[in-house]
Parts: C-alpha cells; sequence; structure tokens
C-alpha cells in the first residue's frame, strides 16, 4: 500500500533533511546562525500561512524595517497570536540569544562556552539526556521547533478577508438625522429654541 504524501509536506520533509545535515557539519558559530535563520524563515511562513486570503504581507510586513523583519518581532507575534505555545516563545528566545552571542562576539566561543551551554540544556524542546552535550540540544530543540513550525504551516487556516463594513449612504444619513434630532433635543432642554433666544 503506497500513501500519498502531499506535496508541501514532502518538501518540509526534504528541507528538514538539508537543515539537520547542515546542522551537524557547521561549525558551532555556523550551526547557531543557521538554525536562528532558518528558524527564522520557518516562522515566517507560518505567519504568512496565518494572514488573511489574497494578501501579500511580504513587502508590508517582512522586508527592510517592517514591523515583522526581525526574528524577535515574529516570535512575539506567534505568541502572541496563540499560535506558538510559550514554550516555543521561550526556546526560540534563547535560540535567537545564542545566535546573537555567536553573530556579535569577535572571541572564539563555542557551545561548551558556560553562559552558551547553560541556556542550551534549559532549551524545552529538546529530548537529549540532562547531562547531554550542549550543541546536541541546541540542535536537537531547533530541530523539534522547526518540525513544530512546519507542522503548525500545514495545518494553517487563513481567515478570510473581512467584508466591507462601512455604512452605505442611507446608514449615515439616517445617522446625522439621528445626531441633528438628539443635539435638538438637548439644546431645548437647555432653552434654546434656534430662534435666536
Amino acid at each position: 500500500m503506497t500513501i500519498e504524501i502531499p506535496e508541501a509536506i514532502r518538501k518540509q520533509y526534504e528541507e528538514f533533511k538539508i537543515v539537520r545535515r547542515a546542522l551537524r557539519e557547521e561549525s558551532d558559530r555556523g550551526c547557531a546562525l543557521f538554525a536562528a535563520a532558518y528558524l527564522d524563515t520557518a516562522l515566517e511562513a507560518l505567519l504568512k500561512a496565518s494572514f488573511v486570503e489574497g494578501r501579500k504581507a511580504e513587502g508590508e510586513l517582512f522586508e527592510g524595517t517592517a514591523p515583522l523583519s526581525s526574528f524577535s518581532a515574529k516570535i512575539k507575534l506567534a505568541y502572541f497570536l496563540g499560535i506558538i505555545s510559550d514554550q516555543c516563545r521561550r526556546d526560540l528566545d534563547t535560540i535567537r540569544k545564542i545566535r546573537n552571542d555567536f553573530a556579535h562576539d569577535a572571541t572564539i566561543i563555542s557551545f561548551e562556552t558556560r553562559s552558551i551551554a547553560d541556556r542550551c540544556h534549559n532549551l524545552g524542546f529538546s529530548c537529549h539526556e540532562p547531562e547531554g552535550p550542549p550543541r546536541g540540544h541546541f540542535t536537537a530543540a531547533a530541530s523539534g521547533i522547526l518540525g513544530k513550525l512546519h507542522a503548525l504551516t500545514v495545518k494553517a487556516e487563513r481567515p478570510p478577508i473581512k467584508p466591507d463594513d462601512r455604512p452605505s449612504e442611507e446608514e449615515k444619513e439616517a445617522g446625522r438625522k439621528q445626531a441633528i434630532e438628539a443635539l435638538a433635543v438637548e439644546l431645548a432642554k437647555c432653552g434654546f429654541n434656534g430662534k435666536g433666544s
């Protein structure tokens, strides 16, 4: 019996294999930078899959200095929209901070550097034994989160665009008439009759 695998899932699986291979073969610095970059891309794909139908969000939200151009902003939005869990948010933030350590520290650091190792051992998505190597925890957590983001992307349902809900010309006219009548009542209570009194 052959099972038909949807194209999107097959593509994600192929990408996942490439990512796992790259995480194994890269230097510690390369591993941290690559994992964070790929998780950033996967999170962006999940957010785009959750946005309204028929709209292109790339330029307005994700490019250049747009509101969701940073990994941090994407993590926050996904969490506050209820798309990812608190633990996923914490692990993504930890991976982002580890990436920043590797990217902005000119000294030679590795996953064995105490501050990085401690954070790696606290990654909730890691399935490694607690005493396992920090890099193992990092790559396991990154892989687990990537799998979670891929699954959520496949299951995401784009909401429809809200219909035009502005008032019709008749509703606007009725609203103006009602406001004028209410104002006339209030003015009458104050003794103003509209005849210069």
